[in-house]
């Protein structure tokens, strides 16, 4: 892989740990209630996690590249999440982490010729995984769409029937 290429990817990543989603979630001011303390308590362990990768990832790239970080815009700065409930932000946050696991396993794909690379995305992705984990044992189940019908449930009637 050219350095040139490994170095963006990396500064991706980097951008992802260093504004953290948990962060984030933690700044929103969430409207929380007593039984969010262990949902709290996975951001803030997800969090703490992120700043050390974030540093370890700036390490790696500046011994295994020569390159400085770049960081770049926090990918939901476009979502207002502030003042949501904690069981609706742990959802959301257990979705962001998941997709990026299955971005991190394709990632895995590209770079499989690249010893350096090969163990930087893998832990990247067992990272996520983890994270992915750990928030969405927190997930309530009332916080999950819907996949089918509810039980009995039929066609309501024609409210505008035609006339006779």
């Amino acid at each position: 892989m050219e350095r040139e290429n490994a170095v963006r990817m990396l500064n991706d990543a980097l951008s992802r740990e260093y504004n953290s989603v948990s962060e984030y979630v933690l700044n929103s001011s969430p409207w929380t209630t007593p039984a969010d303390a262990a949902a709290l308590k996975a951001f803030q362990e997800i969090r703490d996690r992120q700043q050390q990768t974030a540093r370890w990832l700036t390490t790696r790239m500046r011994e295994d590249f020569g390159a400085g970080p770049t960081i770049r815009a926090f990918e939901h700065w476009k979502l207002d999440l502030n003042y949501l409930s904690v069981p609706y932000l742990a959802r959301f946050v257990a979705e962001h982490f998941e997709k990026v696991a299955a971005e991190y396993e394709g990632v895995l794909g590209e770079v499989a010729g690249d010893p350096v690379m090969t163990a930087i995305y893998a832990r990247l992705r067992d990272e996520a995984k983890a994270h992915h984990a750990l928030i969405a044992s927190s997930v309530p189940k009332w916080t999950e769409q819907p996949r089918e019908d509810a039980p009995g449930a039929t066609e309501l009637p024609d409210p505008n029937p035609p006339k006779r």
